[in-house]
Order: structure tokens, then C-alpha cells, then sequence
């Protein structure tokens, strides 16, 4: 059993991806969760002027959140096409059904899981998936399924997982041996629990007036069946330091927290533009409002004259602009320029190609980590239902995620008809590839290419050996072609 001051200890890296992983959450959610972390920078004397100014400018800056957007194009391309799962043997198992329908005891199925986990991942650089079971013991299988006990999953933030320590085994593999997380907190106590290959820790911790941990009040501890540890680390980015992944959005938060700040800029410009400020001596009266009266004393020294401060229209142009560019620099670094572009030069077909080729490469690799992740989330739960991993067992995710310009492939396929060469295989070719690509119906699609194929007309080839046929389609005149059959005459 640890002691209070041992709970307390987290991994040397801990802080700094707690502080990071908060930072980055807070620039994806928005909203008052954003301005309550106090992204604005503040004006010298700012604290000291007449009112909270600095939280009427919070109040007044807007959000344009360029982390939740580049988040959702990822997740639109990654999960556009579900991975297609082949159970095998597992198929007919009614807990298997549960656990695909209801992975995380709270209603998400795994596909929704995964999705949450991945944008959680993306964001604050990795999450921790705990595959867990409800300690209650029966008998039989028969008794787990009419009870509804099975081995669930679960998410936990960087922020919740405090300390880690992995351990290389015999053959080399780094295995996790101890992990530490925060179950949950509120005012009153904090729950934590320390798993060990062997072993599972439940610690109950009063808090203090002050919301500082006092002492232990409650300890439980249980016999980890499994004989090691069952989270999943799960890393889009992995860092050198195991346990630690790396923000996908890094750069982009702080690119959005400095356009938070120009914003606040133009607000205030535009405010200033609006009401400008009015310097007058203390013996003059002034009244505010449209055809307001300054009055001066008599005998007054003419350099001392009221006047107004307003900064000029360009100033606003100029933050703009540099906004304009921020942005531009946001869609360079996340590969989304081909997509979010609405501003600007047009992209050249090249860079256009060259861009969709660098999305589509980072996005297999998340496509690839979270293939690997969901394996490893069956193979821990199969290991807690004591179930075999079938052979026939197999787990497809998408690959590719190129999207096809429709408009610039129908472009060119106008134009290659329209550019002289009369072969009428050529032509009917180009007409076939043009329906495939403007009608979507597959059934009002092969309709048509299959009356194109009956309007063309029958004729006879001839084999190198001789040997006549008939031909009915293009199809097939194609493929006899390829063998090195001949054209003769019509039938």
C-alpha cells in the first residue's frame, strides 16, 4: 500500500503533458473554455485601469477556431469509409455483439468509440484505452451473458493518467509494469487507482477546506487476473518518451491563439475608430454625444486645445492581412490548403495533386495506428472473456483517402474528346468513363453503359490460329483485342 505522499508522485513528464494536453484542449473546445484560460495577451496598465477592461475584451474577442475545423476534416476522411471487421468464428457470440454495439458500457458502439478516442488523440497527443471487467465472478459463460458482465473500455486523457513506467522483457518488447490514474474528483475526494501486473490499487483521498489531498480514507485491492497490465496506448504521433505522444494541432493552437489576439486588435481598433478618445485639460467641459460643446476658459493657452485620437483606417487593414496569413499558414501545416482555400491565387493542378498526396499519406498513417490499437483493444478483451483469437479473425481499415476532383476530370475528359482523334474505341471510352463519373446510381449507371454496349455493332475477329468469333460488345471486342485477335468483317 502506498502512502498519501507516494500517490501523490507522477511521472517526471507528467506536468508538462498535463499543462500541454489542457492548452490544446482548451483550443479545440472553444467557447468559455477557451476564454477562461486567458489566451489574451495584456495591455501594460491594463490591470490598473477602471474596470475589468481585460475581461470586457475577453468578452468581446471572437474565436475562429481552426483547431475544431482541422480536426473534423480529419475525422470526416478517416472514418468517410467504416472499417470492415471479419469475426469469424466470434460472430454468433452474443457478448461479442454487446462489446461491437456497446463498447464502452455507456451506449457508444466501436466505431463511435474509436472516433472519440481519435480526436482525443489528435488533440492532446494521445489517450489511454483501459479494456476492463466488472470483478463480479460466475460460473459460466451462460451466467456472464444473462447477467450482461463482460470486459468494457474506456478513455483517459493525459491529464488523468499520472504516472507510468515501462519495462523491457526477455525478448526485448517494452511491457507496461505500473500505471497510476485519476478514476475521478470532486470536492470532497479524489479516487485513484494503481494497476500492477499482478495486482489492482484502489485508493479513496479526503481533501482539505483548501481542496489539498489530507489523508487516505479508503483502500481496496484486487487480484489482476490477466498477469499484466490491459491499456492501450494510443499515439498518432509518438514521441521518444514512451507514454507521451506528440499534438497534431500544436502549431495550428498557436496559430489560432495568435489570430485570438489580432481579433481582439481589430475589435479594439474598431472601437476606438468608432468613439475616439477625447484629450482635454482638466478645466475643460466637455459633453459627449453627436454636436457635443467643449467649453474652454477664457484666456487660455492655445496649445493646450482639446483634440481627439483615432487610429487610421490602415491599421485594421494591415492586422487583416496578417490574419489572412495565419490562416494560410494553418492550411500549409495541416495539408488542407486543397480543401479550406477560398482565398487568393489559384492552387496549379501539380500542387493540387501534390497536396491531396500529403494528406492522404498522413492520414494512413492515423488509419494505420488505429488499426493497431483496435487489435490490440480485441486481443485484451478476448483475453478477459477467455475467448481465442479465430483465424479467420480480420480487421480492414481504409487505406486511401485521395479525393478525386470530379470537376477537373470531367475538364479533361471534355477536352481529350474534343481533341481530334476520331477513333470510335477512343470516343466510346472517353463516353464511358464520362457516365461513370456524373452518374452515382449504380443501377441507372450500368443500365446505361450496357445500352451503349447494345448499340454497338457485331462483328467478326479472328485468332492467330485461325479461329472466328462473333463479337456483341465493346467489352469483349476489347479483351479479344488484348489476346491478339483481328478484326474481319461485319455479321
Amino acid at each position: 500500500m502506498l502512502t498519501l505522499e507516494q500517490l501523490e508522485q507522477v511521472h517526471p513528464k507528467y506536468k508538462d503533458v498535463a499543462k500541454v494536453a489542457n492548452y490544446h484542449y482548451q483550443s479545440y473546445v472553444g467557447g468559455e473554455v477557451y476564454k477562461n484560460g486567458y489566451y489574451l495577451t495584456k495591455y501594460i496598465g491594463e490591470d490598473s485601469a477602471p474596470g475589468d477592461q481585460y475581461a470586457k475584451r475577453l468578452n468581446s474577442t471572437p474565436l475562429d477556431n481552426h483547431v475544431q475545423t482541422t480536426i473534423d476534416i480529419y475525422r470526416s476522411f478517416l472514418f468517410r469509409t467504416l472499417p470492415k471487421r471479419e469475426l469469424g468464428l466470434l460472430a454468433n457470440n452474443p457478448l461479442v455483439h454487446d462489446w461491437l454495439t456497446d463498447t464502452d458500457q455507456e451506449g457508444q458502439g466501436m466505431d463511435s468509440f474509436l472516433k472519440g478516442a481519435q480526436d482525443l488523440a489528435m488533440v492532446t497527443g494521445a489517450c489511454w484505452i483501459l479494456v476492463d471487467k466488472a470483478s463480479y465472478k460466475v460460473e459460466t459463460q451462460a451466467e456472464e451473458i444473462a447477467l450482461g458482465i463482460r470486459a468494457y473500455a474506456a478513455i483517459y486523457t493525459p491529464q488523468n493518467v499520472l504516472d507510468w513506467y515501462y519495462e523491457r522483457n526477455l525478448a526485448g518488447k517494452p511491457v507496461l509494469h505500473y500505471i497510476k490514474v485519476r478514476e475521478s474528483e470532486n470536492d470532497e475526494q479524489i479516487v485513484y487507482t494503481c494497476w500492477y501486473t499482478d495486482k489492482i490499487c484502489k485508493y479513496v483521498v479526503s481533501k482539505d477546506e483548501h481542496g489539498n489531498a489530507e489523508k487516505i480514507t479508503g483502500y481496496d485491492e484486487y487480484q489482476n487476473p490477466l498477469g499484466y497490465i490491459p491499456f492501450v496506448f494510443h499515439a498518432p504521433l509518438k514521441s521518444p518518451t514512451k507514454g507521451v505522444g506528440v499534438s497534431l494541432i500544436g502549431d495550428v493552437a498557436n496559430q489560432q491563439k495568435f489570430i485570438y489576439n489580432c481579433l481582439s486588435e481589430i475589435e479594439q481598433s474598431i472601437r476606438i475608430s468608432s468613439h475616439p478618445t477625447l484629450v482635454k485639460t482638466p478645466d475643460a467641459d466637455a459633453n459627449a454625444g453627436a454636436g457635443g460643446i467643449i467649453t474652454v476658459q477664457e484666456g487660455s493657452d492655445a496649445a493646450l486645445k482639446p483634440y481627439l485620437l483615432q487610429p487610421g483606417a490602415q491599421t485594421i487593414d494591415g492586422i487583416l492581412k496578417t490574419v489572412d496569413k495565419a490562416v494560410e499558414a494553418i492550411q500549409r501545416m495541416t495539408h488542407t490548403s486543397a480543401i479550406q482555400a477560398t482565398t487568393g491565387s489559384p492552387m496549379s493542378g501539380v500542387a493540387l495533386q501534390t497536396e491531396r498526396q500529403m494528406l492522404n499519406a498522413k492520414l494512413s498513417d492515423m488509419s494505420d495506428t488505429l488499426r493497431e490499437t483496435e487489435i490490440a483493444m480485441w486481443k485484451i478483451w478476448l483475453d478477459w472473456q477467455a475467448l481465442n483469437m479465430p483465424e479467420d479473425f480480420s480487421l480492414e481499415y481504409p487505406e486511401s483517402f485521395d479525393m478525386r476532383d470530379e470537376h477537373l476530370e470531367l475538364d479533361f475528359l471534355m477536352k481529350a474528346r474534343t481533341s481530334g482523334v476520331t477513333n470510335p474505341q477512343y470516343q466510346m471510352e472517353l463516353d464511358r468513363q464520362i457516365v461513370a463519373l456524373t452518374v452515382d446510381d449504380a443501377q441507372i449507371q450500368s443500365k446505361i453503359l450496357n445500352s451503349m454496349d447494345s448499340s454497338f455493332e457485331p462483328h467478326v475477329m479472328v485468332s492467330p490460329d485461325g479461329d472466328a468469333v462473333t463479337v456483341n460488345t465493346e467489352q469483349q471486342h476489347n479483351e479479344l483485342a488484348a489476346l491478339g485477335y483481328t478484326h474481319v468483317d461485319g455479321v
